[in-house]
Order: structure tokens, then C-alpha cells, then sequence
């Protein structure tokens, strides 16, 4: 017996159709209330909301749900553009690469905010848009159902968006109450931009395939006059378990409610607004027509006259054959991408999951290879089938059958839900219809004629240790199963997904802890972004840094910076990276306290009251750990961007740590990052290429950085202590010399090289400055500050140095001397008092010497 729970109160339509669904099964179903949780075995068939997760976690074995609980890498478009985005850069070779348009992300909370993205992460998109010869679509990142959408082809037309998005937010309860409810109007569709944030810019398809869809039922009449519609694809596709995809066939076409032109702006009104009619398919926002005569199946497109172009040719089996094949390898390598980022999408051997992926056909005739190419849209979870309309609801019903067959029956009698059992059974005939088929059955099913089985993605082996036996997906029809003896479960399902690790590291979600778990001793220091206090964790009694970050000015939620530093330490977890524990909060919202381990001293601090530099065997040690620590973050797609003595700590064992990740940021590959700020690294340890204005930059500004920190631990001050920039220009270019076309190609096409007058031609300065230091090391210093960040220096070439190789070796860590903690608040010994010898003394002991000797 199976108690199931179902609830889908805004959804009656998809309540209907599981109830109906789980009536077809073999196994007996119980319906249960939100009360009755406590029975088992339980199948949890839900909205997202009023699934209990918890109980997915605790009690694997007895509990199905069908949702993921984490999986907005997928649904959030912010999200899924970023996965792709970093799929495509190491996989340059992948479907999406062409299959997704050009995207960008937005994340704002006011209109008055856009100007300063223009010239940051919004440069490319900027570029683009100003010779106003490309379209764009705004999307939210969250919204559904058409909400926020719009067209624009400039900068201004971008500006007018949101600053009507604010427009329509405080004009909101005026509008409610003279009931202004006009669904015609923009307004109907507009967002709070405060509240959701983020939003992708993606370019819009200007020659998308264009067909009448009542070309078939109207061919009867004289004269037909055909107007090519816009229609995007609904895609229905199933994730099972950790993890399967089945792509299900019957593909559903949503048609605009207008004939398709291309987009234009009117230029005798003053407004930037578009009509969207002809280019908004979205069948729920047409409310002149209901939107079920705009909706229709992919197979019965096949035979009508392709608009879009100027053969006419018919849109034939083939063609669609192929888009389907398009749309399968599209899937499957988006489901990939996603499970390459295992903190934003965890498969669950225990769910399955229901999605809507809408895509686009683009036609373009003049590629003869692939005129038809689908375009990758969005992924939807929980979709809205109610607008597939009555007349289709015949493939819902299936799809919801086969669901239960294929995902929840074989769960609870203990089966593989990663092989289903394939069998072909007949279904009953939807309603009479000029252009509907006479008979159905399930797409997922065997084809008595060999016709293509669902997508699978086959699980890829992630770990070396054995994992449960499982049988390939034949690529051609299963034949009739063989009776086995009842598998046991613990055989046949593992304890966890093979995509992530074990629960162990990924515990349930739970609260965070208060901040009054922690004893506070004293306070260590105060920066720009927070406060940093030493404490006592009164349940372990270890020491640690606690970081409270400074919310009270902040107007805009949680600060971006304290975000960034917290990813960076979790993604870089590195023995010379200071350590993350967690996130504590005290009494109010503007509480929040980072809890960090604790280190006793600061690089800065520790070089100021040294009475004597470092050994060179010290220096060593030191860089080799500091190069270290900035390989990995590299490694790990992290730039620093402010690394510098004060932000390198060490620890009485002779250990340093790379701290304070405010600045540090993901990029991408190819490795320069356009569209970066330029204000990032303090002044004195900046890159000659930021100070130049350049619009790109990669790891070779954190390089620069570590060679002005290698320079400051010979000196025992820092290398270069400028007050402006132009200063620090002038003082790298007298100790280095200008630069030239030899030693710096691109420096005479940066933004600020004509403003800057290069002095005359003279020799590097870098011998004079260390004499004292060997000749690999004086080349070391060279490559780490070489102008030309191409030919910079990387951290991974740089450990293999032949600096690090000569005498003196560098010094084992345990060797180094212990000080005294400024931040524990310990102070240095001052010199035990002695009483001082007599003055007489020296002529006394000359006096003694000459009686023995007797001079």
C-alpha cells in the first residue's frame, strides 16, 4: 500500500490528472492528509512548498518526492545562464555553445543603478548595444507566465524599462483602487524590481520559423492568405532518481496571438514600448483568445508552408525529426551542466521531478547544413499544463500515467527506476478532430515499429569506489522482460546520489546558530566592510575570528562583497586559505557574523615590528605557501584582487593564510575578463594594466601583487608607497623603465597611455635595488612584474621557479620563531632589567691581564 500525499491547491487540473495517474498503477494507493506524514511507505507528489524535505533526507528507503529540493540552477535564469556559460568555456565543443543565445545578467535593485553596470558587467552588452542594430529581451530571473518581459534595442530604451518598472510599483494601489486592470498594457506585466533583483538580458531571435497554424483546417478555401506566426516548443521532460531523463515525444507548439513582424520602435510617440502580440508566446498573457487554438502538437505542423523564408517548402517529417534530435542532445548536456554545480542542483536517488523546457526554432536558410536550429529558452519547474487547453488534455493524461509507471511504481516495489521496463499498451481516443490522430498510446513506450525510446542520460562514474551494477539503455526496442527474483533495495539504489557527496557533507538544512555560542575576548580590528573580534566557541572552546558584517548603511539587502568572500572561502578551501566555519546571527537582521579561524598575526603587523627582515630561507617558505594558496584559487576560477601584506596572515607555526575575499570574484575562460571593475587591489600593490584603464584583466593582476609582496618581505616595506596613481605610475616606470612595443605591445592601445608621458629609455633597477639577492630570485622579482600581463608569470610556473630549488633551501615552518599576537592582545616582553657592568671594567681586566703576563 503506497500513502500518498497530494496537494496542489492553485492546480486542480494537475490534482486531477495524478489521481488519475495513480489509479492506473498496480499498487494499491492510500490518500492521506498533510497530518498522516508519519505513514509509510509515503510518496510525496506535491507542490515544492508543501513537500516535507526533511523526511527525503531522513528516510531514503520509504520516501518518494517529486521534487528536488535543491535545483534552481536550473529553474532561476540567472542560474542556468551562469552553468551554461561556465559548460560552454570548458567544453567548447558542447551543443549549448550554439544553442543558447548570447546572455547577460543584470542584478539591480533601482533604475538609477544601470549607469555604473555599463562600464562593468554590462561593458559587452553596452557595446553591442550601441550601434542599435541587435534586439534584446529582458527577462526576470524568477518571474513566470510572461511577467517582466520586454524588448529594447538601446541603452535608453533598457533605462525606460526599469524606471516604468518603479513607475508601476508606487502607482500600483492607485491603479487597484479605480480598478485599472486593462490587460493590454504593459502595466499588466510589470515587476517590482526591488523585489526580484536579478534578470538576464538575452539577444533576441529576430528570424525564428514562422508557419499558419490553420493553414490545414483553411485549405478547403479559395484564395488562402497565409501570415506566418511565432510559436515557441514546450518540451515536457522527466528527472528521475540521481540521475535519468526521459524527454517525453509529444512536443507542444505555442503560437502568438498576432501575425510575426520584426520589432521596431515607434518613433512619433514618445515611448520605447514594443508591442509584444506578435512576439510573446505565451498562451496564458492572450487574453483576446483563450489561448487553446494557439496551441498545438509538434507533429501536426508537419506538411505546412514554412513563411519564414522565401522557398516555400513544407515543414516535412524530417525537419521535425531532426528538431526533436536537437532538442534531445540540448537536454541532456543542460542536465550535465547542472551537475557540475552540485551546490545549486542535487539529484536525490528518492525524487523525480517534472519540467517544462521552453525552446525556440530559429530558421535560417542560408545555412544549409542546419536551417532549423532550436534555441534553448528556460526550464520551468512545477509548469502551468493547464494551458495546453481541453482539447490536448489527452497527452497530459498520459504523460501523468507514465510518470507514475515509470517513476513511482517501480520505487516502492523495490525496482531500478533507472531502467524501466518498457510495454506497449493501447489508449483510448481523444475527441474527434480534423487534425488530431485517431488513437494514442505513450511516447515513452516500445514502438512495435523500432521507433526511438526517451533520452536517457546515462549516470557517468564520479568516484572510483564500486557502485551497483547497471545495465546500459539498449538502443534498440527492449525485448519482453525476463522474471527475476526480487532484487533487494540496498542492492539496487545507492544510499546517494553519485553526483554529490554523502549528507555528511551536505547535512539537512538547518538554522543558523547564534552569534551567543560565542564568547567575545576582544576586538581584533575594523575595516571598510566589517568589524573583526577574537572569541571563544563555548562548546568546543576553540579559538576564532568572528566577522561582523556592517548592515546598518546597506539599503540593498545582503552586501554583494560579504556574499563573494563567503563563496570564495567555500570554494577554495585550501590549506594556506584562511578557513570558513559558518555563518552565525544575533538578536536583529543587521547582525550577521562570519565565523572564521582564528590567526595570530597579520603579514603587515608582524614585517612593521620585526626588529630585523626575514632570512631568505623564511622568504621562501613564505612565497611558496603564498603561490600556493593563489594557484588553487586560480585553479578554482577565483581572482583575489587584493592581495597584500595585510591581508596575508600567519600563524605562530609558521603557516600563512590568504585572507579577506571582499574583492575576489568567479571569471571565466579565455581567462581575460571584459566588463571588470577597475577599482579593485589597494594602490600601492595594483597591476600597471588596471592603472592603464584596461577594460580586461585576468590572474595576472593577483600575480603582480604577490611580486610587490615578495618585494616588501626583502625590504621590510612596501615596494611601491605612492599617493596617487599617477605617482605609482611614475615610480614603477623609474624602477622598471618605460615600457616599450617589445616589452609591452598592447600598453599604446589602453584608454590612459596618450594622457601618460613616458619618460626617456632607461635600464630596469631592480639589480641596484636587492644586490643582495641571488640572480634566480632578482628573476623571479622580473617575471612576477613584468608589464605585459601576457607574459606575466603564473603562480603554477612560478612554484617550480629554480629560486626555490637553491641555497639557502627554504625553512620548514615548525623552525620559524614564535611572536607575540597583536590581535590576542599580547604584547611584547620588554627586556628583563640587569645590573650593568662597572665602567672601570675594560681598564681593570687590562690591568689583570698585564700582572699575570707580567708586562
Amino acid at each position: 500500500m503506497i500513502n500518498a500525499f497530494l496537494s496542489w491547491p492553485s492546480a486542480p487540473l494537475t490534482d486531477r490528472l495524478i489521481r488519475k495517474a495513480l489509479a492506473s498503477i498496480n499498487s494499491p494507493v492510500n490518500i492521506i492528509t498533510k497530518d498522516q506524514l508519519n505513514s509509510r511507505p509515503l510518496l510525496q507528489w506535491a507542490t515544492y512548498d508543501d513537500i516535507d524535505h526533511e523526511l527525503a533526507h531522513s528516510e531514503r528507503d520509504k520516501t518518494l518526492s517529486s521534487s528536488y529540493i535543491f535545483r534552481k540552477a536550473l529553474i532561476r535564469k540567472h542560474y542556468l545562464s551562469r552553468i551554461i556559460h561556465t559548460h560552454v568555456t570548458k567544453n567548447p565543443s558542447s551543443v549549448l555553445v550554439n544553442s543558447w543565445p548570447k546572455t547577460a545578467e543584470i542584478e539591480l535593485s533601482f533604475a538609477d543603478e544601470l549607469d555604473e553596470m555599463w562600464t562593468d558587467e554590462l561593458w559587452e552588452l553596452g557595446v553591442a548595444l550601441e550601434t542599435r542594430q541587435s534586439w534584446w529581451i529582458l527577462k526576470p530571473g524568477m518571474a513566470d507566465r510572461g511577467m517582466g518581459i520586454r524588448l529594447f534595442n538601446s541603452k535608453d530604451a533598457l533605462q525606460q524599462i526599469f524606471e516604468s518598472f518603479e513607475q508601476d510599483d508606487s502607482d500600483e494601489e492607485q491603479n487597484d483602487d479605480e480598478g485599472d486592470t486593462n490587460p493590454d498594457d504593459h502595466h499588466n506585466t510589470a515587476v517590482v524590481t526591488s523585489q526580484l533583483r536579478h534578470f538576464v538580458v538575452q539577444e533576441y531571435i529576430v528570424d525564428p520559423l514562422l508557419v499558419d497554424p490553420t493553414e490545414k483546417a483553411n485549405r478547403s478555401q479559395d484564395g488562402l492568405n497565409l501570415t506566418g506566426r511565432k510559436f515557441h516548443l514546450r518540451v515536457y521532460c522527466v528527472a528521475s532518481g540521481g540521475i535519468t531523463l526521459f524527454v517525453y515525444n509529444r512536443i507542444l507548439a505555442l503560437f502568438s496571438a498576432a501575425p510575426y513582424t520584426l520589432p521596431q520602435v515607434d518613433h512619433e510617440q514618445d515611448s520605447t514600448e514594443i508591442d509584444l502580440g506578435p512576439h510573446l508566446t505565451n498562451t496564458c498573457l492572450q487574453v483576446e483568445d483563450t489561448g487553446e487554438s494557439n496551441v498545438h502538437l509538434l507533429d501536426e505542423l508537419e506538411d505546412l508552408t514554412i513563411l519564414s523564408g522565401k522557398s516555400g517548402q513544407k515543414l516535412t517529417k524530417q525537419m521535425i525529426g531532426e528538431i526533436i534530435t536537437q532538442i534531445s542532445n540540448v537536454m541532456a548536456e543542460t542536465f550535465k551542466a547542472a551537475l557540475q554545480n552540485p551546490i545549486h542542483f542535487q539529484p536525490m536517488p528518492n525524487a523525480f521531478e517534472l519540467f517544462g523546457v521552453d525552446f525556440l526554432v530559429r530558421h535560417d536558410p542560408q545555412n544549409a547544413a542546419q536551417p532549423l536550429q532550436a534555441k534553448l529558452l528556460e526550464v520551468n519547474a512545477e509548469p502551468a499544463i493547464e494551458m495546453t487547453g481541453p482539447r490536448l488534455t489527452w497527452i497530459l493524461e498520459d504523460l501523468f500515467e507514465s510518470i507514475a509507471r515509470v517513476c513511482v511504481e517501480p520505487f516502492f516495489q523495490g525496482q531500478d527506476t533507472t531502467q524501466p521496463k518498457w510495454e506497449p499498451r493501447d489508449m483510448a481516443s481523444p475527441p474527434a478532430s480534423s487534425i488530431t490522430p485517431s488513437w494514442k498510446r505513450s511516447k515513452w513506450d516500445e514502438d512495435e515499429e523500432g521507433d526511438e525510446l526517451p533520452i536517457v542520460i546515462p549516470q557517468p562514474k564520479r568516484r572510483a569506489k564500486q557502485k551497483p551494477s547497471r545495465s546500459k539503455e539498449p538502443s534498440s526496442p527492449l525485448p519482453e522482460p525476463q522474471p527475476d527474483p526480487q532484487p533487494s533495495r540496498t542492492t539496487q539504489r545507492p544510499q546517494h546520489s553519485i553526483f554529490v557527496p554523502p549528507r555528511t557533507y551536505h547535512p539537512p538544512i538547518q538554522p543558523s546558530r547564534s552569534v551567543y555560542s560565542y564568547e567575545r575576548l576582544n576586538q581584533i580590528e575594523e575595516g571598510s566592510y566589517g568589524v573583526v573580534f577574537r572569541a571563544r566557541d563555548k562548546q568546543t572552546g576553540d579559538i576564532v575570528a568572528l566577522k561582523k558584517l556592517k548592515l546598518e548603511e546597506e539599503k540593498n539587502g545582503f552586501p554583494i562583497t560579504a556574499l563573494r568572500e563567503v563563496y570564495a572561502l567555500m570554494s577554495c578551501r585550501h590549506e594556506n586559505v584562511v578557513g570558513i566555519r559558518e555563518v552565525v546571527v544575533g538578536d536583529t537582521l543587521t547582525q550577521v557574523f562570519v565565523v572564521m579561524d582564528f590567526i595570530e598575526h597579520d603579514l603587515k603587523t608582524l614585517l612593521t615590528n620585526m626588529p630585523s627582515p626575514f632570512l631568505q630561507s623564511e622568504i621562501k617558505t613564505l612565497m611558496l605557501q603564498l603561490l600556493s594558496a593563489v594557484d588553487h584559487c586560480h585553479r578554482n576560477w577565483i581572482l583575489h584582487r587584493d592581495l597584500k601584506t595585510s591581508n596575508l596572515l600567519m600563524n605562530n607555526r609558521g603557516s600563512i593564510k590568504v585572507a579577506d575575499f571582499g574583492l575576489a570574484r568567479r571569471y571565466g575562460d579565455p581567462v581575460g575578463v571584459g566588463g571588470m571593475t577597475q577599482l579593485v587591489v589597494t594602490l600601492w600593490y595594483r597591476a600597471p594594466e588596471i592603472l592603464m584603464g584596461a577594460a580586461t584583466y585576468s590572474t595576472a593582476v593577483d600575480m603582480w601583487s604577490v611580486g610587490c609582496i615578495f618585494a616588501e618581505l626583502l625590504l621590510k616595506e612596501p615596494l611601491f608607497q605612492a599617493r596617487t596613481e599617477t605617482e605609482l605610475i611614475g615610480m614603477i616606470f623609474k624602477l622598471l623603465g618605460p615600457p616599450t612595443k617589445n616589452s609591452w605591445p598592447e600598453y599604446f592601445n589602453l584608454p590612459l597611455a596618450k594622457s601618460i608621458n613616458l619618460p626617456s629609455p632607461q635600464p630596469n633597477q631592480l639589480r641596484q635595488k636587492f644586490h643582495h639577492l641571488s640572480t634566480s630570485g632578482i628573476d623571479l622579482l622580473n617575471s612576477l612584474l613584468t608589464y605585459d600581463p601576457e607574459k606575466r608569470i603564473s603562480a603554477e610556473e612560478a612554484l617550480n621557479h629554480p629560486y626555490f630549488s637553491e641555497s639557502p633551501l627554504p625553512k620548514h615552518p615548525d623552525l620559524f620563531g614564535s611572536f607575540p599576537s597583536a590581535a590576542a592582545g599580547e604584547k611584547r616582553r620588554k627586556p628583563l632589567a640587569s645590573p650593568t657592568a662597572p665602567r672601570g671594567a675594560n681598564q681593570s681586566a687590562n690591568q689583570d691581564v698585564e700582572s699575570v703576563v707580567g708586562v
